[in-house]
C-alpha cells in the first residue's frame, strides 16, 4: 500500500510542469555574458568610414547631377531633377511668364562697359532678371558687379571668363573658362544658376562641362537684336513682342555695346505686360511645376556661324565629340 502511494506522488510531480510565471519575460535579451555567435564573423567592409554620415548616393555621376543646385544665395539646396543633355532654348510652361536675360560681355582685349540706363530701368520696375557676365567683365567692372549682386531681383549666370567660343578651344582652357568665372562670381557672394556659352556655340561636351558645376546650359529663343547697335529700338520692340510667349528666354546685353536697349526696354516691358506676360528669372522658369526645357538649335560655330569666303563654313575645333550636334 505504501509502495503504491509513493509511486502515485512521484507521477503527479513529473506531469505538473513549471509554474506559469517560471519562464523569462517576453523582452528578455541574452544573458549579460552572452557573446556573439561563433559564426558571426566581422562586419562587411563598405569602404566608408564608420562615422561618415554620407548617404550612399551622396556623389552622383556627372550625367545625373541635379537640375539646379544653385541660387542667388550661397546656401541654396539643390532639387533632385537631372540636367538635360542639351542647351535649353526655352521652357514649355502654362505659366504666363518670360525670362529677361542680359549678357555682360568682356574679352581679354575688350573691357566693354556698363549700361547704367538699362540697370536703372530694371531697378525702377523691380523686374526679376538673369545677368550672364563673363569673369573678365566682373574683374574690369568690380563696382558695377557688386551693385548687381546687391539686388535680390537679379540672379547670376556664368558666361565664361573671356567670351571664348567654347567649341573652338582646348578642353583644358574650356574648363578654366567656366571654373574661373564661378570662383569670381562666388567672391560676390553669389552662385551661378546656369551657363550660357558665348555666341551660343555649344556641343554635348560643353553641356557636360557645365554639368560638372551643376549648371544647365541655357541659351534663348527670342533675340532682341540689341548687340552692336545694328537694330533700331522700334524694330527691337516689334521683334520681341511678336515672338515672346510663355516660357521664352529673351537675350539682351548690358555691357555698353547695345545703345538702343535703353530706348526699347520700357516699351518691351509695357508690351509684354499688355500681352498678359509677367517676368521670372531663369531659375524660376526652370522651377515651374510644369516646366519642360526645350533644346536650342545645335550650333558648333555659334550664331550666326563663322564663314570664310574661300573655305566656306569654318570647322569647329575644341571640346567637341563624335556625338556633338552639327
Amino acid at each position: 500500500m505504501h509502495t503504491l502511494l509513493l509511486a502515485l506522488l512521484l507521477s503527479t510531480e513529473t506531469d505538473a510542469g513549471p509554474p506559469m510565471d517560471a519562464g523569462p519575460p517576453k523582452d528578455a535579451g541574452p544573458p549579460k555574458d552572452a557573446g556573439a555567435p561563433k559564426d558571426a564573423g566581422a562586419p562587411m567592409d563598405t569602404g566608408l568610414p564608420m562615422d561618415t554620415g554620407l548617404p550612399m548616393d551622396a556623389a552622383p555621376p556627372v550625367d545625373a547631377v541635379p537640375l539646379m543646385c544653385v541660387a542667388p544665395s550661397m546656401d541654396a539646396a539643390p532639387p533632385a531633377n537631372p540636367l538635360p543633355d542639351f542647351a535649353i532654348a526655352r521652357v514649355r510652361t502654362q505659366e504666363p511668364v518670360v525670362a529677361l536675360t542680359f549678357d555682360a560681355c568682356a574679352t581679354l582685349k575688350q573691357d566693354n562697359g556698363f549700361d547704367r540706363e538699362v540697370f536703372d530701368i530694371l531697378k525702377r520696375e523691380q523686374i526679376a532678371v538673369t545677368v550672364f557676365p563673363t569673369g573678365r567683365w566682373i574683374e574690369t567692372h568690380t563696382a558695377e558687379a557688386k551693385e548687381l549682386a546687391a539686388e535680390a531681383w537679379i540672379e547670376f549666370g556664368n558666361h565664361s571668363y573671356s567670351h571664348a567660343y567654347m567649341t573652338r578651344i582646348p578642353r583644358r582652357q574650356a574648363v578654366e573658362e567656366v571654373g574661373r568665372t564661378e570662383a569670381i562670381i562666388a567672391e560676390l557672394g553669389r552662385r551661378s544658376v546656369a551657363f550660357r556659352p558665348p555666341a551660343g556655340a555649344w556641343s554635348r561636351s560643353v553641356v557636360r562641362l557645365a554639368a560638372t558645376h551643376h549648371l544647365p546650359t541655357v541659351e534663348w529663343d527670342v533675340v532682341s537684336g540689341d548687340a552692336g547697335g545694328h537694330v533700331a529700338a522700334e524694330k527691337m520692340v516689334a521683334t520681341v513682342l511678336s515672338t515672346a510667349r510663355p516660357g521664352s528666354i529673351i537675350i539682351f546685353h548690358i555691357n555698353g555695346r547695345a545703345p538702343y536697349t535703353k530706348d526699347a526696354l520700357p516699351d518691351i516691358i509695357r508690351g509684354l505686360r499688355a500681352k498678359g506676360l509677367g517676368f521670372a528669372t531663369v531659375l524660376d522658369l526652370l522651377h515651374e511645376p510644369d516646366a519642360q526645357p526645350e533644346p536650342a538649335q545645335p550650333s558648333l560655330l555659334g550664331y550666326p556661324p563663322l564663314h570664310d569666303s574661300k573655305r566656306g563654313p569654318e570647322k569647329a575645333k575644341g571640346i567637341v565629340d563624335e556625338h556633338s550636334p552639327d
